[in-house]
């Protein structure tokens, strides 16, 4: 692990040490941000995993215990669970310690960090960046690495902590994403929580073809693998994830729906139509690979 004489943090404390948590005391480790990570969960045999990954250097079950003496704390845990402990960390952290997050969705979790009076400074970030694969055993320090990290201020936000979580996030190889809490819900119904409902929903339609699923078994391609790889993700985050951003998600299925029904449409009509649909996809497409 590099050893830095000045690390931007002295302690950094995070709260859920699976794959997102783990990956970032990871990452923090390698890159020398911090003089020490502790790690903060529930289950002593998660933990007890992380320290002998080396993951962390400290672990603990008490929430307050770990956090007292952070300068940056990190929470790790699926939306509900963030907002459930958000006011008990933001009052119990010390004065002047920076919060963050890594939750899927932003407005709930901004706004109850929001209503509460605390010396420590909230703010809302999102890495773009995980698995299909769940736990500890698959932190990676480089998962972050070229992938896009939201950060959410609002009008409250202290912009010395803005920029101290920015850099951050720069430091563990991430591009930055700077949108409100509430436009960053609606873009991520779209380009991640309805894809994985999309997958979902595919997956159970094939599991539906009863009589067939012997050959089915037998003949899926990468195709379908590829496409439903990520139905296999944590289904209590996935379950959280679309509690708390149901109102946007819903939006968004009835613009993938309109464009499914121009598919068909376009399938009905004519060869030509068809064509000219297909390859202003593939078009689209390739320019969103433009970066």
């Amino acid at each position: 692990m590099k050893k830095n004489r000045n690390p931007a943090f002295d302690r950094i404390a995070i709260v859920g040490v699976g794959l997102l948590g783990g990956s970032i005391g990871l990452a923090v480790k390698q890159r020398g941000l911090a003089r020490e990570v502790v790690g903060i969960g529930r289950s002593p045999n998660s933990l007890k995993e992380a320290l002998d990954l080396q993951v962390v250097d400290e672990v603990t079950t008490d929430l307050a215990e770990g956090i007292a003496e952070a300068d940056l704390v990190i929470l790790c845990t699926p939306v509900r669970h963030i907002v459930s402990i958000l006011p008990e960390v933001l009052t119990k952290a010390r004065g002047g310690a920076l919060v963050t997050d890594v939750g899927s969705t932003k407005n709930t979790i901004v706004e109850t960090a929001e209503r509460v009076g605390s010396s420590a400074f909230f703010v809302g970030s999102h890495p773009m960046a995980g698995s299909e694969k769940s736990g500890v055993r698959y932190a990676n320090a480089d998962l972050f690495e070229d992938t896009t990290c939201f950060v959410t201020p609002t009008p409250q936000t202290s912009w010395n902590a803005f920029g101290r979580i920015c850099g951050f996030w720069r430091a563990l190889g991430c591009r930055l994403a700077v949108a409100r809490p509430d436009r960053h819900d609606v873009l991520v119904a779209l380009i991640s929580h309805l894809p994985h409902l999309v997958a979902v929903a595919l997956v159970r339609a094939v599991e539906s073809m009863k009589e067939d699923q012997n050959l089915i078994k037998g003949i899926i391609g990468n195709g379908f693998r590829d496409t439903t790889r990520i139905a296999c993700g944590n289904t209590q985050m996935w379950e959280d994830i679309c509690t708390e951003n149901h109102e946007a998600i819903c939006r968004m299925h009835e613009a993938f729906t309109r464009s499914l029904a121009e598919l068909l449409e376009a399938q009905q009509a004519n060869p030509t139509a068809l064509q000219n649909y297909l390859n202003e996809a593939c078009q689209y497409r390739r320019f969103l690979d433009n970066r």
